[in-house]
């Protein structure tokens, strides 16, 4: 007894149409995928985008605060608007039009809500989830944040 969806589209996110872009697009994990429709999302963290993995050497205000913007073009009207972190919804909104902007400060200390895990640097993930009315479903592909104190570690934290 298995739901059945319609076939799923995956989008690229390239800067043009060649095969480098492209090629390079999918390499930096700038992808989308949706439930059919062709939902338009998108997701920065601190200016960056989806696929990015970012650190708390590089930007070591990530500890303290993410400010997370994005937006969602929709072909119907967007029901729901969910940013995730680690799996579990930590921001809904519910815009009730086609387009969407949004601007959101995740606050919660780094630490307190990382995954740890052995011989690995402590990690969060957030990737944005959007619904239509007509149940059509779009979602980025994650971004990464690292908790590293030491730059050596650098090297090796690269989820590629």
């Amino acid at each position: 007894n298995q739901k059945q969806y319609t076939k799923g589209l995956t989008g690229i996110l390239a800067k043009t149409q060649t095969r480098d872009s492209l090629f390079q697009a999918l390499y930096n994990r700038s992808t989308i995928a949706t439930t059919g429709d062709k939902i338009l999302v998108g997701i920065n963290i601190a200016q960056e985008p989806i696929g990015s993995e970012l650190n708390t050497i590089q930007k070591q205000g990530l500890l303290y605060s993410r400010f997370i913007n994005g937006f969602v073009i929709g072909t119907d009207i967007i029901k729901e608007v969910q940013i995730i972190r680690n799996d579990k919804v930590i921001n809904k909104f519910k815009p009730n039009k086609e387009t969407f902007e949004f601007e959101f400060d995740d606050s919660v200390n780094l630490l307190d809500v990382a995954i740890k895990k052995e011989n690995k640097a402590p990690f969060v993930f957030y990737y944005l989830k959007a619904i239509q009315n007509n149940n059509q479903v779009a979602w980025t592909s994650p971004i990464w944040v690292d908790y590293i104190t030491d730059a050596s570690i650098l090297k090796k934290t690269k989820k590629k």
